[in-house]
């Protein structure tokens, strides 16, 4: 177990203040933050339901990969997907889940 001394304590106590300072200086001049940067990047990330395969489809919340081959199966028996709504015509992808997804995909 450890045992800090006293001015170990202060000592921790005080990096730990200037590194969360540093973080807040970071945020009010909004400077490009790695994480921020990566956060802006993902939402405007849309997986294509007609090529994507079966790993880019799980990436889809509420899309496992039984879910993701009947994707797969769909589109392989009657084409390519012509609106997005017809994605709800896949057994299993019920109104709720296309409602999570739908902002995340695209023709």
């Amino acid at each position: 177990m450890f045992y800090l001394t006293p001015q170990e304590r202060k000592f921790v106590v005080i990096i730990m203040i200037i590194f969360i300072m540093g973080a807040a200086v970071q945020l009010l001049f909004k400077r490009d933050i790695a994480p921020v940067r990566w956060v802006k990047s993902v939402r405007n990330f849309k997986i294509n339901i007609n090529t994507a395969r079966a790993d880019q489809l799980q990436m889809l919340p509420g899309i496992g990969a039984t879910l993701a081959q009947r994707i797969l199966d769909y589109r392989k028996q009657n084409g390519s997907f012509k609106e997005l709504e017809d994605l709800e015509d896949v057994d299993g992808l019920t109104e709720k889940r296309f409602g999570r997804i739908k902002e995340l995909i695209e023709l």
